[in-house]
């Protein structure tokens, strides 16, 4: 299994997560692209989330362990950014990395959905 990771969100988003899993997210390409996909990061910490502080994405952290064979649509975000194409523009990935409060090279999009079987665990924070 790999991980692990985790995924911050909303109390009120926690049962829908706990029903089908996670889906969606917003991976913004560019300030008028992107497309749908969750985010996880292998940083449990909340304070250096700093795109969730102050809002409703900080209430919960959820620990997610992703089975091996389906670890390959996990994408550590630059490699992804570079991947893609046209690729994410460098200026693009340091708006972004400045408006998460930097750490960019611990952000991680799956490529797919994140069954609630993953979850191993809710934390209220």
């Amino acid at each position: 299994m790999a991980g692990p990771y985790y995924h911050f969100t909303s109390a009120d988003n926690l049962p829908s997560i706990q029903q089908n899993g996670i889906f969606r997210g917003d991976v913004p390409t560019s300030p008028t692209s992107g497309f749908q996909a969750p985010w996880l990061t292998d940083d449990p910490s909340p304070q250096h989330q700093q795109w969730t502080l102050g809002g409703a994405k900080s209430q919960v952290r959820l620990t997610i362990e992703i089975p091996d064979e389906n670890d390959d649509k996990t994408w550590p975000w630059l490699e992804l950014a570079n991947s893609i194409r046209p690729p994410v523009e460098d200026w693009w990935l340091e708006a972004l990395n400045s408006a998460g409060g930097g750490g960019q090279e611990r952000w991680y999009v799956y490529l797919g959905v994140i069954e609630p079987e993953w979850i191993i665990s809710v934390e209220y924070l």
